[in-house]
């Protein structure tokens, strides 16, 4: 690994030079692999529609700092049609992708209105699933809280039908998308329709490899709260393109421990091999805000703590501590990948504990 990094800057010359004067490589497979020439760091290298990858300043996934949250009271509660729709399940290699079949009447596709996409109606088009390495407690999500990376993450990605004809064309025009991320966590019961999609990841272990799902139930992924944090930013894979308008969910859903290992068996390969190549992890590192407000409708209140409480008081707030009383991992540094990075281990209080200490100061 530490060959790699000193070698890192001279592949990057290299493959920026095979882009250049040959445009060999414009086809060459990626991945969420930074130790392979196709992963995060040489995305915007492979492809010349691509370059926002590396040249962006609005990338995704971002950390979503508490302390940094701006509360908005203009942020309204966002709108999703509870329809039953047809979805398509695709192992692309790189990622389980749900597409959502938006051809169909308007009153049998899932529009998505209000919120920070307001005054622009959206329709969702694809559903996106990232996840890490179970075996080595490796989680998956691609945003995360304080620092505090989730098992899992599912996003709902809609584009905008008030300005443009389809998804194609929305990905790359201003305000074209709108992403819903779901924190997923672990509990005893899987939420009803991940486990839909679980069980029909089973059909789809290897690349290229397709299941239709005839009655699908997109809303029933949506936590049960109206609250969420919201950002402008990109999209997480290629061609990383800076027009999405960014929803967290503040609350999880949840997956039992054998459930998310199911998805773990999803491959790289396109057919059953003696050396497979797994999914594994496939969630893009994090980007820095570069100045980007961390908007939300939470409005938490606060008065003052005791000595020993977390510093992290509003991340007990959003709810996406599953179990108040575990400990949590803080990372005290702008780039989560950053080689000397420190880590700090903090007890969380209790809810109840930090429920006794609110008055009516407002957190902005």
């Amino acid at each position: 690994m530490g060959f790699f990094f000193k070698m890192k800057p001279l592949l990057l010359a290299i493959l920026a030079g095979i882009v250049l004067y040959t445009g060999a490589v414009s086809e060459y497979p990626w991945t969420f692999d930074n130790d392979l020439l196709g992963g995060p760091d040489f995305w915007g290298l492979l492809n010349k529609h691509w370059r926002m990858c590396t040249m962006g300043q609005m990338q995704s996934p971002v950390n979503i700092d508490p302390s940094k949250l701006f509360y908005d009271a203009g942020l309204s509660p966002i709108a999703i049609d509870n329809n039953v729709v047809e979805a398509e399940l695709h192992n692309t290699g790189q990622l389980p992708v749900l597409t959502i079949n938006d051809s169909l009447i308007l009153s049998k596709n899932i529009n998505i209105s209000g919120g920070p996409g307001s005054p622009y109606k959206y329709r969702l088009h694809k559903v996106i699933i990232h996840f890490g390495r179970t075996i080595d407690g490796e989680k998956g999500s691609e945003h995360t809280v304080d620092f505090v990376r989730f098992p899992a993450e599912v996003q709902l990605i809609a584009y905008n039908t008030d300005l443009y004809t389809n998804f194609t064309e929305a990905m790359t025009q201003p305000r074209g998308l709108l992403a819903i991320a779901v924190i997923v966590d672990i509990r005893d019961v899987t939420n009803t329709e991940l486990r839909k999609l679980t069980v029909a990841s089973q059909s789809v272990t290897y690349k290229d490899s397709k299941t239709i799902l005839k009655k699908f139930n997109v809303h029933g992924l949506l936590p049960k709260t109206t609250n969420y944090v919201t950002y402008e930013g990109s999209l997480t894979f290629p061609g990383c393109y800076e027009t999405v308008t960014w929803v967290i969910m503040n609350n999880p859903i949840y997956i039992t421990k054998e459930d998310l290992q199911i998805w773990n068996d999803l491959q790289q390969t396109e057919f059953k091999q003696p050396n497979p190549v797994f999914m594994f992890p496939n969630y893009r590192p994090l980007k820095t805000l570069n100045g980007r407000l961390l908007r939300t409708n939470i409005k938490v209140k606060y008065k003052r703590m005791a000595a020993h409480s977390c510093s992290s008081n509003v991340y007990l707030d959003m709810g996406y501590q599953a179990n108040p009383t575990r400990s949590h991992h803080k990372r005290h540094a702008s780039d989560e990948n950053e080689p000397n990075a420190a880590f700090s281990v903090e007890k969380l209080d209790t809810r109840a504990d930090i429920l006794n200490n609110m008055e009516s100061f407002d957190y902005l």
